[in-house]
C-alpha cells in the first residue's frame, strides 16, 4: 500500500465527504502527533468541521501516526516526514504549498478526489458532487483549491 501524508486542513476537507473509508483502504495515511492533536481540538467543537474531524478520529487506529519533534505548525512536522520518506503531502493550506512545493510533492484534497476517480473507485459525477460539497462546507468560494479542482476535470 502506498504511503501518503495528509495534514489537518486536508483531513477535515476530506472528512466532509463519504470517502474516508475508501481512502484508508487504498493508502497508508501518515500523520504526525501534531496533526492528531489538531484533529482532537477540532473534534471538541460543535460544528461541521468537528464532525469531519471525528470521522478520522474514529478511525485513528488505521492512521500511521508518527511521533516527531513538535513544531509550531503540524504541516511543518509532515514536511519533515515527507522529505525524509519521499512521500506526497496532501494539504489545503495554500501557504504551506507555496513554502513546500520546491522540496516535496504537495497536492490539495481535491486531488485525492480526482485520484479516486482515476482509480475507478468513484464516478466522475460523484467526484464532482463531492468536490462541490467540500467547497461549500469549507467555504472555499473561488480560491486556488477550487481552480485546481476545475482544471483536474477539464
Amino acid at each position: 500500500m502506498k504511503s501518503i501524508a495528509i495534514d489537518t486542513s486536508a483531513l477535515v476537507s476530506l472528512g466532509h465527504t463519504e470517502l474516508v473509508e475508501e481512502i484508508l483502504e487504498i493508502y497508508d495515511v501518515v500523520i504526525s502527533n501534531g496533526v492528531l492533536g489538531e484533529l482532537e481540538d477540532i473534534g471538541r467543537r460543535e460544528d461541521d468541521d468537528a464532525q469531519a474531524a471525528k470521522k478520522w478520529l474514529k478511525l485513528s487506529s488505521r492512521l500511521k501516526i508518527k511521533e516527531v519533534k513538535r513544531k509550531d505548525a503540524a504541516e511543518d512536522e509532515l514536511f519533515d516526514i515527507c522529505k525524509d520518506k519521499d512521500i506526497v503531502l496532501f494539504t489545503d493550506d495554500i501557504d504551506a504549498v507555496r513554502r513546500f512545493e520546491k522540496d516535496i510533492d504537495c497536492y490539495f484534497s481535491v486531488h485525492m478526489i480526482y485520484l479516486l476517480f482515476k482509480k475507478d473507485i468513484i464516478s466522475e459525477d460523484r467526484a464532482l458532487v463531492t468536490i462541490e460539497t467540500m467547497k461549500t462546507n469549507r467555504d472555499w468560494r473561488q480560491n486556488i483549491i477550487v481552480a485546481a479542482a476545475k482544471t483536474l476535470f477539464i
